[in-house]
């Protein structure tokens, strides 16, 4: 009891507020939702990475029909990722397995996909997030950008009406482990800058030295909240076996026999593979006051940053304002996984003793 209770207190700070009835829910289970989509009538795109599938869903009915399907042709997709909100109500879909972007129309078809691999660009865009002109905003990794630091990587971005690729901003990135390694390259908790962008173009950069939020205007000003106190978390066994089954759900490897990428196998994936892969990482003692997840903007332009917790403590987020003013946090109940932030609501997955997850949706505090 002890135990539970230091977590529950080390969580819980001042300003928080614990979030625990769903206002709705969708009746359907996902294997893996990786992007969720409000538009503008209510209704979600929800992406399933694992089953492979785009879904228009109605919260309390349920799916109402699957987006396209499963392939590399047109009105296809594999490894389905982030929705993103583009203009006139469309949505842009990654397509990791075909490393595509897929444009999915007002009338939710998809329209048209074009290759995630620019000219002059040796890796894939992962698009985080789209302005009101079109613009797509990308990280540019250390070992792509001959003109950065090894530690560090460029926030990009890409206007598909020029094909004008500028870099914005620098944050801290991944720390890589030296020599040839197996497993994941870099080292697991060591801190690194996060971020997101607006509507407006406007970046949220949240900073590891301190726990601070700038914001970068589109001039290139800059707006500086003040640090954040975070209580110091040590890496324990726990953390270590939840990191790396985390990472292990979504990784992809080269797709054997066929063009793009595919899944990890299953083989890589049980419980004595995890386990001997942990045994085989590096890992930092203490843990970052955030995660490395990218932050959210909720429609009324606050940023909202996942905060460390100790294992088995339920998930909080940290809210910052347009200036980057600490607004305190958000408990979500044990288990739950937010994944988008609307004007409707929180939406977050719930998954089941079996991995299966339910979508909900909780009333913005």
């Amino acid at each position: 009891m002890l135990g539970l209770s230091l977590m529950i207190l080390v969580s819980l700070q001042d300003g928080d507020r614990r979030l625990t009835t769903p206002a709705g829910s969708v009746d359907h289970d996902f294997s893996r939702i990786s992007g969720v989509r409000e538009l503008a009538d209510g209704r979600l795109l929800v992406s399933d990475w694992i089953e492979e599938t785009v879904s228009v869903v109605d919260v309390g009915r349920g799916v109402i029909r699957v987006v396209g399907r499963r392939g590399a042709g047109p009105s296809e997709y594999r490894l389905p990722g982030a929705l993103l909100p583009l203009p006139g109500d469309s949505t842009l879909l990654v397509d990791q397995g075909n490393e595509r972007l897929a444009v999915i129309g007002p009338d939710l078809r998809i329209v048209r996909s074009f290759s995630s691999h620019r000219p002059g660009m040796t890796h894939a865009i992962s698009p985080r997030g789209i302005d009101e002109r079109g613009r797509l905003y990308f990280e540019i990794p250390a070992w792509a950008d001959p003109g950065g630091a090894r530690d560090s990587v460029a926030v990009a971005r890409w206007d598909p009406a020029t094909g004008r690729v500028e870099r914005l901003a620098r944050v801290r990135g991944i720390t890589y482990r030296e020599g040839r390694v197996e497993g994941i390259p870099y080292v697991i908790f060591a801190p690194r800058d996060v971020w997101q962008v607006d509507v407006a173009g406007r970046l949220a950069l949240v900073r590891s030295a301190g726990y601070v939020v700038e914001w970068r205007e589109q001039d290139g000003a800059i707006t500086r909240g003040s640090p954040v106190r975070r209580a110091t978390l040590p890496v324990t066994a726990r953390d270590r076996l939840g990191y790396v089954t985390q990472f292990m759900a979504t990784a992809v490897i080269a797709g054997r026999g066929e063009q793009g990428m595919t899944a990890m196998p299953a083989s890589q994936k049980t419980p004595e593979a995890l386990a001997r892969l942990v045994t085989k990482q590096e890992f930092r003692e203490v843990r970052p006051p955030f995660t490395d997840r990218a932050p959210l903007i909720a429609p009324d332009g606050s940023v909202w940053v996942e905060r460390s917790v100790p294992a088995g403590a339920p998930p909080a987020w940290d809210r910052f304002d347009a200036r980057g003013t600490h607004l305190g946090g958000i408990i979500l109940p044990t288990g739950r996984r937010l994944l988008a932030a609307g004007s409707r609501g929180l939406y977050a997955a719930a998954a089941d003793s079996d991995g299966l997850e339910r979508l909900e949706r909780y009333d913005l505090p």
